[in-house]
């Protein structure tokens, strides 16, 4: 355009009006020229929004996967430990409470007769078993551990014919684990075994015995114990998370 412009003024022939029609057309030139660069800038800022974006996402993914990690280890603990409560609630023996005297109308020949008392216990418990057990397994889950095992010994000392004698065992081996004492664990959890064959916490003890054989290095017995799980457990989560630490062994 600059050329035609000097090639008219040096020829003579340029009118006003083609120097006019010059000026809009480099004005309009210059206009598209803003546009694009105005265009470019815009697009710059997309793709630096874009990656900004983009990274954030990420970011918010793997927060996301943590957090959901976190939260389904959460949950297989709160899992175990209503099995357990469950367990105990099954085991509970329903009483049913006669009244003291018949009531009217009832249809009974029995003279009634002034019976003995039955003599009491030879030794009573000084602590309330429930109370004292309940508290420990509260402190459980606080992760007072050392509390929690001091109130389960306590319970153990006094209630040794409670309905919940071979929970606290399994409650103590708990404790140890959690606090990486797997060599007590593994006394706890030995004990529950074989005093308790039939116990309910047998997959979920058999399953942490492994897992301190495991951690103690010893891994012939963590994966004898693991197997044995896998075998005897079939289809339980415990089988199931044993299953996937043999392939580790």
């Amino acid at each position: 355009m600059a050329v035609i412009f000097i090639g008219l003024l040096l020829s003579g022939c340029a009118t006003k009006r083609d120097v006019q029609d010059i000026n809009d057309k480099l004005a309009n030139v210059e206009q598209q020229n803003g546009q694009t660069r105005d265009l470019v800038l815009r697009m710059d800022s997309v793709i630096a929004a874009g990656a900004e974006a983009n990274r954030a996402l990420q970011n918010d993914i793997r927060y996301s996967t943590d957090e959901l990690t976190r939260q389904m280890g959460v949950l297989l603990e709160n899992y175990h430990d209503l099995m357990s409560r469950i367990d105990q609630l099954n085991q509970i023996p329903q009483v049913i409470t006669l009244p003291p005297t018949s009531s009217a109308g009832a249809q009974d020949d029995t003279p009634v007769t002034n019976a003995p008392s039955e003599p009491p216990p030879s030794s009573q418990p000084s602590i309330d078993c429930q109370n004292t057990y309940d508290n420990a397994f509260t402190l459980v889950r606080r992760g007072e551990y050392e509390e929690a095992v001091t109130g389960f010994r306590s319970f153990l000392t006094e209630c040794e014919s409670h309905q919940d004698v071979e929970n606290a065992y399994y409650w103590i081996g708990e404790c140890y684990y959690s606090q990486e004492k797997y060599s007590n664990a593994v006394t706890e959890y030995g004990h529950l075994l074989k005093t308790y064959p039939d116990s309910p916490n047998l997959g979920r003890a058999l399953y942490k015995l492994a897992r301190c054989k495991q951690e103690l290095g010893k891994k012939t017995e963590a994966k004898a114990l693991f197997e044995q799980l896998v075998d005897e457990h079939a289809g339980t989560l415990e089988a199931e998370q044993a299953s996937q630490r043999l392939k580790d062994l």
